[in-house]
């Protein structure tokens, strides 16, 4: 599904929750305990400084590399904490205790075991009948060992500083490949092949070089003017995506991101083989890496995954090489530093207003991504699909650098680039008064009036988030969204969340009541 999950006004938390149950088969986000309204809940300590410069000149990583893939540092103590794997599992036999939210084949993922395995394990007639205290005998998996070298830096996984200037059209033209000539109609409009692999970037924030470079290799496209048969029709190598190019290019920018964002901080699972071995992830990954890893993995087989990610004959390393060099060449370290502080922020509309917090941390784009974007409803009455009045509005001054069907894309360090320094994506932005591109905005000025144009949307609503050097910013990470003093936190489930300013919360809900889910900007 193509655009943003987001949703104005949830239908009903028991199809939400359905939602959320049918997507942990792909993978599972650790859950967080919901907080308190209490003294002790205090920022995280950031070191003291100035905010980086949107633009960090690339430290160029020497190209001589010890190993097949990247050997950077990326755990340094000055860059935002990169690992996201959960526990290895201790040794069997084990019990697990069922959970309120469980659902059997999360828990197999969780423990990295095959879920036919599991069923048989505890003679479950009814594997739907999961009951809350039930204990679950989990059985004994092969572990299989798996390289951890670094294949890409995070700032080439991520529409980041290093693609400033990269041309898309200009690099396909070059190559001569079917790529450059191909074209498809895309909501409504014939773009190009080069410019559906920069929509793509742009709206999944994942890096154009790596989407080229996973097509080349699962179908040549890149290089080969005249691809015929499955490579013809199946461009990103995947037929559980269908569709065309953009449809296909979008679910491999979509897994790559789940991949990516549950390493920085949702927690993954161990990789789960045909036949009941798992494969844990070394701890001491990148993000970039480990979201290549759990991509390559969706192909369900081990040899064919080893040979991927692997540095010979028909790698991913190899042909990223062939086509671009060496990816040290674009590594920016650390991308995010430990010197970065959140912009300050107000809530996107006007003084006085109240509008209502209706969709707790989610997807920014997809709910592969890091769950960057929240939904506000300003208080007219049930709007269905009618534009609101009030306008949504800019949190902090800025220039708009980018403006299409119900998005707008704000960039508070005035570069004029997405992919450099905090930028704020609103989404459902109406055609009528939505800002235009090279405008420059001060605090407060309108950005668009909330509808359902742009992504997928049942109801007219302001979908809000954050980017930093192109990697999508979780409301409740180690950078949280704060806006006009208000905190944003995630109940451990897509949509559901709560807002907490002082002794004040108010909690992401469909309702429209001032006190359960009002937000007045007041200040």
């Amino acid at each position: 599904m193509d655009g943003t999950s987001a949703r104005g006004l949830r239908v009903n938390k028991a199809v939400l929750l359905l939602v959320v149950l049918l997507l942990a088969v792909g993978g599972c986000a650790r859950r967080q305990a919901r907080p308190t309204p209490a003294a002790t809940r205090a920022l995280p300590a950031l070191p003291a400084g100035t905010l980086a410069a949107a633009r960090a000149e690339p430290s160029v990583v020497p190209p001589s590399e010890a190993g097949p893939g990247l050997q950077l540092d990326q755990a340094s103590a000055t860059a935002l904490p990169d690992a996201g794997a959960m526990p290895e599992s201790a040794s069997a036999p084990q019990v697990y205790t069922v959970v309120a939210g469980d659902t059997l084949t999360a828990i197999a993922r969780r423990f990295g075991c095959d879920l036919q395995a599991l069923v048989k394990a505890n003679q479950l007639v009814d594997p739907n009948a999961l009951r809350v205290g039930q204990q679950l005998r989990i059985p004994t998996a092969d572990v299989v060992a798996i390289p951890s070298t670094h294949l890409l830096p995070n700032s080439e996984f991520v529409y980041g500083p290093a693609y400033v200037d990269f041309s898309t059209a200009a690099f396909a033209a070059k190559q001569g490949g079917y790529l450059a000539g191909y074209s498809e109609w895309v909501a409504g409009e014939q773009l190009s092949g080069p410019e559906i692999v920069d929509l793509v970037a742009h709206h999944y924030s994942v890096g154009p070089r790596l989407l080229l470079a996973i097509m080349e290799l699962r179908s040549g496209w890149v290089t080969n003017p005249s691809p015929s048969g499955q490579a013809l029709s199946l461009p990103v190598g995947y037929n559980r995506s269908g569709g065309g190019l953009h449809q296909q290019l979008a679910w491999v920018a979509n897994e790559l991101n789940r991949g990516y964002y549950d390493w920085r901080g949702r927690g993954v699972a161990p990789l789960s083989w045909p036949g009941g071995a798992i494969s844990n992830y070394p701890p001491d990954l990148n993000a970039a890496t480990a979201g290549l890893y759990y991509f390559f993995s969706l192909s369900g087989n081990r040899q064919e995954w080893e040979t991927l990610v692997g540095s010979g004959p028909g790698s991913f390393l190899e042909t990223y090489r062939e086509l671009f060099g060496p990816p040290s060449q674009y590594a920016v370290e650390p991308l995010i530093g430990a010197d970065v502080q959140s912009p300050e922020l107000v809530l996107p509309w006007a003084f006085g207003e109240n509008w209502f917090y209706t969709g707790g941390p989610h997807g920014a784009w997809n709910e592969g991504s890091a769950w960057a974007a929240v939904d506000f409803v300003p208080d007219e009455g049930y709007l269905g699909c009618q534009a609101a009045s009030a306008f949504a509005r800019a949190a902090a001054p800025g220039v708009v650098v980018d403006s299409r069907e119900g998005e707008v894309t704000l960039d508070l360090d005035g570069d004029g680039h997405e992919q450099t320094g905090w930028v704020l994506f609103y989404l459902h932005m109406a055609t009528n008064g939505r800002a235009s591109a090279g405008s420059r905005l001060d605090q407060g000025d309108p950005i668009g009036h909330p509808s359902c144009e742009g992504g997928f949307s049942e109801s007219s609503h302001l979908h809000f988030a954050r980017k930093y050097n192109g990697e999508w910013m979780a409301v409740d990470g180690p950078l949280p969204l704060i806006l006009s003093g208000w905190r944003f936190y995630s109940d451990g489930t897509e949509y559901d969340g709560t807002a907490v300013r002082g002794n004040e919360e108010r909690e992401a809900a469909e309702a429209r009541n001032a006190s359960l889910n009002g937000l007045v900007a007041d200040r």
